[in-house]
């Protein structure tokens, strides 16, 4: 008698990898739902949601123009505030869409292949795109008009890219657990944006502040992100910066948000 045949066993590296696949489908068909619901099926919507960011900038820098203050550092005064500007916009733009992911998207967490970090990533994945789009606008027209090169150190740049999307990314994880489980939290932390503004070094040099300011200023990870940022710009500055500091808290923070869901998940799809 013939043994019936059973399949091979599965090892945890193919099962893995299964769920990787799936996980990268759900992510796509997430991304372009979000694209249709956020900016319709023209491409006005995509243009206008790059328009509003670089708005913001525009305005920001006009204003301190006519104010006729002078250039805190460097000969460019839309030079110095573009690298400050961009940074808080990014950060403000990637960690807002993420921190509304599951808030925004209970009947898509109805589907048993969508999980919330797939919901979240995605947002991730669409606004990142949308701002590096900005991001590349905004300096290639600098370039365009500047005399004097206004990248010196691309790979520093793009450090900085990189550290202000990955503290971005994990406030907005954290956020979006805490928006759902404490619904006050959403205007608490909306409060913050003009302070925070102010403590990250947009507008002004943080090394001609006195020693216990740039103490007190040093614990705002955003102001690390700014400072890493233009050391990438100028050839000689001296930054209030430590790279490791905003990795760190943006990696507890999406360990610590992560870990939320994942402790109250039931809690947050049935609220």
């Amino acid at each position: 008698m013939l043994a019936p045949v059973t399949a091979p066993a599965r090892g945890p590296l193919a099962l893995f990898g299964e769920q990787l696949r799936i996980s990268s489908r759900v992510v796509t068909a997430v991304v372009l739902r979000e694209t249709k619901t956020r900016f319709g099926k023209s491409r006005l919507g995509y243009l206008l949601a790059i328009i509003e960011p670089l708005a913001f900038v525009g305005i920001f820098i006009g204003l301190r123009a006519l104010i006729g203050r002078h250039v805190p550092f460097g000969e460019s005064l839309v030079l110095f505030f573009l690298t400050g500007l961009l940074v808080f916009r990014i950060f403000l733009a990637i960690s807002g869409r993420v921190a509304s992911g599951i808030s925004g998207n209970k009947a898509l967490l109805a589907y048993p292949p969508v999980k919330v970090n797939d919901i979240l990533f995605a947002r991730l994945l669409l606004e990142m795109l949308t701002m590096y789009v900005v991001f590349a606008l905004c300096f290639g027209a600098l370039a365009f008009v500047s005399d004097r090169a206004v990248i010196v150190h691309p790979v520093v740049m793009a450090e900085a890219l990189a550290a202000v999307t990955f503290l971005s990314f994990g406030l907005g994880v954290l956020n979006a657990v805490l928006s759902v489980l404490l619904p006050m939290w959403t205007m608490v932390f909306s409060l913050l944006r003009i302070p925070l503004l102010l403590a990250s070094a947009v507008f002004y040099l943080p090394s001609s502040l006195p020693h216990w300011v740039q103490e007190i200023l040093w614990w705002n990870p955003l102001l690390h992100c700014v400072e890493w940022m233009r050391s990438g710009t100028y050839l000689v500055y001296d930054p209030l910066l430590d790279k490791w500091y905003p990795l760190l808290v943006g990696l507890v923070m999406l360990v610590a948000g992560f870990a939320l869901e994942r402790l109250y998940r039931y809690r947050l799809l049935a609220a």
